[in-house]
């Protein structure tokens, strides 16, 4: 593992085709489900990540990744976060960038990333 800054993009969903379809095909339904993943709602397409979105990470100039709930539960551990959650990862440590309830006050890709340009200037 890196010991420089990752930035960590977690989705509130397990890896998988067939939880990753249930997953898009939930976003017209209650925000309040368990499984219900408003950061992949706002930044993907059936068919993959929106190109605004992928442009302004990759602008960003810091490395990322881009993480499923239990790929970062399995690596990491739950810890005391919620998800979907933006972390930057600095070696061992975690801060969080943008929280669950952060994200999901978020109704566009616009919003999102205000969010997140306004929080990478904080990043130490």
């Amino acid at each position: 593992m890196s010991y420089g800054k990752t930035l960590l993009f977690i989705y509130n969903a397990d890896s998988g085709i067939l939880p990753g379809l249930k997953e898009y095909s939930s976003k017209a339904g209650i925000a309040h489900e368990r499984n219900f993943c408003n950061l992949t709602a706002i930044t993907s397409t059936p068919i993959g990540m929106k190109k605004d979105w992928k442009r302004f990470v990759r602008d960003l100039n810091i490395p990322t990744r881009f993480l499923n709930r239990n790929e970062f539960i399995s690596e990491i551990g739950a810890g005391l976060i919620t998800f979907p959650a933006i972390l930057v990862q600095m070696g061992k440590d975690f801060l969080i960038v943008a929280s669950s309830e952060e994200i999901n006050r978020c109704t566009s890709l616009d919003d999102l990333i205000s969010l997140v340009r306004q929080r990478s200037l904080e990043i130490p």
